[in-house]
């Protein structure tokens, strides 16, 4: 018993033995396995710079890892198979790819791949080759149906990459530029032309380089089949009995072409000198056939229809031939009265044409400025007047009368002109602006109320005003209307640092209209510097050379405004110069321009100088496009006039006026006293209502004359006059022109130290049409917008 126990124990232990055996056997591997180093491939590129012809290699080697490798190239991808060009040598530890004679075509990314039981690595170097173009897609010639597209592609090899490009020949001088082709080709050098025309056949040249070595070129041709059709398929033609008819069917399409006729589904005979002649000629787009009917009578109404064929299609056109008799022109058209808005027309009874009238169209139009479009009022046969109604006040009209029947219009009667009565404007002046220009005076401009609201021809304006603290009804100045885009008016003898109500009304023949949103102003208590003297004193073709003269002191810097005949007003900024010349350069020879100068301080602008013209040197031609000007001898403005040195020196200058203000007011106190009293006579002599509505009396702000001789108008504010005539002589302007320079101490000063003229007007004369209103005339200036 004992020996069987203890054989039975040794058993148990011999398989225990085994089985801690097999487990650390596995456990050893397992360490084994994980004791190996991850897999690191050392980095490898290929040079920068390969030229065509020449082998490069590099080496895929390890840094890491060396047990039971495994080496794999790609090429961009795609594993290496070809052995045409390249050369794979591989070792345990390393792996060597040599590129032979390399082409553009082997550039690409190669990448190396290792790989064992620890894991795996790989690296990606890019070999770029330089060389010349070559083909990869090659164009070839192309045949396509009109309306049709088509695709040509054009692409290449090259490094750099190649461009490409497209250009269309002349038929005419091959090699010539026909039109821009880059919208019609995609990034990859493909041209696409979409819907193909009759222009799109020809030659075309694809260009490829990328500026190594020589550039490919292909010359291709697209050949467009263009089968017969009409452009317009179906037509009517009315003719009277009596007259000869042509219908014609231009068909388009490729030669050669033939063109048969059917009328009403009978086919015509090519000659039919009886009652039909048909002429066939061929035309550069197809053919053009066409039947000559002399003599229509009522047997030629029908469908003519006629059938173009060639190789590549066929096409038909259909005219409708309708012989008519329509009504005659109605006769003695006239208009027997006119309304502001309304007038009555009557008419005599035309010749029926063999079919009744059942109808009259009256037709009417403005006729003023631009076409307008036409009005139309039917009435029935049994009238022979009518009445016109919603016109437009003081508007000329044409008007006709057309009489219809069933087979269609007749003539129109001679056009009758008739001018509708006026009304008072129904809408205020429109943009009203003003600005103070110094000491008691005001520059205000304004523009045109629509000319919808004119019920008339305007005849001009009135600018009222008053004192803002006053009860008085306003005091108004009459402006004449003028055609400019825009009116203006210059305001004077206001009194000084005092706030003023400004409106405009416009007037015609019929009346006043309704005033515009009252503006608040106040006058300045200083005045501007006055205006410069201005002259020509040379041009050439392309300068114009002006001189001025200034006896204001206190001028900052000038601004000239300048305008060819036809343009828009260019503003300059001229600094203070002592020679007071400045050029302009760059301008249009035998050209008129407009000029006209101020000059600025810090008290504000003076008003312009008279305006002067002047026209180039040489023939007309076209403009050269840099413009630019000088001032003769002189420097930009200098450093010690700018705004942070002149505000001290102005503030020094603003305390001696202050002191010589004072020592004025004790005058001033005087004259306001005697101004009220003044005042005080004229309303007992001068009561006056506009319009039976609005009170009004004539107010005089230069009190220092007696009230039955009223001042004078304001001056006229000096702006561009109308352009000339287009026979403008040559080399002149419409001031004297100092051709010698060297001569300045004789040159004549022209209006130094005088204002502009103005007319005088009389209280008790100068009334406007139903307006009621004093006028006095005044000067009015018109700018461009640009102004």
């Amino acid at each position: 018993m004992v020996i069987w126990k203890s054989w039975k124990c040794s058993v148990y232990m011999l398989v225990l033995q085994r089985i801690v055996d097999v487990v650390l056997m596995n456990t050893t591997k397992l360490m084994d396995a994980n004791a190996q180093v991850p897999l690191k491939i050392r980095p490898f590129k290929f040079p920068e710079t390969v030229k065509e012809g020449k082998s490069v290699q590099v080496v895929c080697g390890l840094e890491e890892g060396e047990k039971d490798v495994e080496f794999k190239w790609l090429k961009d991808g795609l594993p290496i198979v070809s052995k045409s060009y390249s050369t794979i040598v591989t070792k345990p530890k390393y792996s060597v790819l040599e590129v032979n004679s390399v082409k553009v075509v082997n550039s690409g990314n190669y990448t190396c791949i290792v790989k064992n039981a620890a894991g795996m690595d790989r690296h990606t170097a890019a070999l770029v080759v330089q060389g010349p173009p070559t083909w990869k897609k090659e164009p070839v010639d192309a045949e396509v149906a009109y309306g049709e597209s088509v695709v040509i592609q054009c692409s290449a090899y090259g490094s750099p990459a190649p461009s490409v490009d497209w250009t269309k020949e002349n038929g005419e001088e091959s090699g010539d530029l026909f039109g821009d082709l880059q919208d019609s080709v995609d990034k990859e050098g493909t041209l696409r032309l979409v819907n193909v025309q009759r222009n799109n056949a020809g030659y075309y040249t694809c260009t490829v380089e990328n500026g190594f070595g020589n550039s490919l070129q292909k010359r291709i041709e697209i050949r467009i089949k263009v089968p017969a059709r009409f452009e317009e398929k179906f037509d009517v033609k009315r003719i009277h009995r009596g007259d000869s008819a042509k219908l014609e069917c231009d068909a388009r399409g490729d030669n050669p072409m033939t063109i048969t006729w059917n009328k009403d589904n009978i086919r015509l005979s090519r000659v039919d000198t009886s009652r039909y002649q048909i002429f066939d000629r061929t035309t550069e787009g197809g053919m053009l056939s066409e039947i000559q009917v002399h003599g229509v009578d009522r047997s030629d109404n029908g469908l003519f229809t006629c059938l173009a064929k060639n190789t590549y299609g066929e096409d038909q056109r259909t005219i409708k031939m309708i012989v008519l008799e329509p009504p005659s022109a109605p006769s003695d058209v006239r208009v027997d009265q006119a309304w502001s808005r309304s007038i009555s027309v009557t008419w005599t009874v035309p010749y029926s044409g063999n079919s009744p009238v059942n109808k009259y169209l009256i037709q009417y139009w403005r006729n003023q400025g631009a076409p307008h479009r036409l009005e139309e009022v039917t009435v029935s046969s049994a009238q022979t007047s009518t009445i016109l109604r919603e016109l437009q006040p003081g508007t000329s009209y044409v008007v006709r009368v057309i009489a219809e029947n069933n087979v269609g219009k007749g003539t129109p009667s001679e056009n009758r002109r008739f001018l509708t009565k006026e009304e008072e404007p129904s809408a205020p002046p429109t943009d009203v602006q003003v600005e103070a220009r110094g000491a008691g005076t005001f520059h205000i401009k304004w523009k045109a109320p629509s000319k919808d609201h004119w019920n008339g021809q305007l005849k001009g304006y009135y600018v009222g005003y008053k004192e803002k603290a006053s009860t008085d009804s306003y005091s108004y100045k009459l402006v004449p209307f003028s055609e400019g885009l825009a009116e203006e008016y210059l305001l004077r003898h206001l009194l000084k640092n005092t706030e003023y109500g400004i409106v405009v009304r416009a007037f015609n023949d019929a009346g006043t209209g309704p005033e515009s949103q009252e503006i608040l102003k106040r006058t300045k208590d200083s005045d501007p510097p006055p205006p410069p003297s201005l002259w020509v004193s040379a041009q050439s073709e392309t300068t114009i050379t002006i001189n001025w003269e200034q006896s204001s002191d206190i001028i900052s810097h000038y601004i000239l405004f300048y305008k060819e005949d036809s343009g828009t007003w260019t503003e300059v900024t001229i600094p203070q110069t002592e020679k007071k010349v400045y050029t302009l350069q760059g301008l249009r020879a035998g050209s008129v321009y407009h000029l006209y100068l101020q000059a600025a301080s810090q008290i504000g602008n003076s008003n312009p100088s008279e305006t002067v013209s002047v026209k180039t040197d040489g023939a007309k031609g076209p403009m050269k496009w840099n413009f630019h000007a000088v001032i003769t001898g002189e420097e930009e403005l200098p450093v010690y006039l700018r705004l942070p040195v002149l505000a001290p020196l102005a503030a020094s200058v603003a305390i001696i006026v202050f002191a010589l203000v004072l020592s004025c007011v004790y005058v001033k106190k005087e004259q306001r006293r005697y101004n009220r009293a003044m005042e005080a006579v004229t309303e007992k002599i001068y009561p006056y209502s506009m319009n039976g509505t609005l009170p009004h009396r004539y107010v005089d702000l230069e009190k220092t004359r007696p009230l039955l001789q009223p001042p004078p108008p304001p001056p006229m504010f000096p702006l561009p006059p109308p352009p000339p005539p287009d026979d403008y002589p040559a080399s002149s302007s419409t001031l004297p022109v100092n051709g010698n320079n060297n001569n300045s101490g004789d040159r004549r000063r022209l209006k130094k130290g005088r204002e502009p003229k103005s007319n005088e007007g009389s209280i008790d004369s100068r009334r406007q049409g139903g307006g009621n209103m004093i006028q006095e005339r005044a000067e009015v200036h018109h700018y461009d917008e640009a102004a």
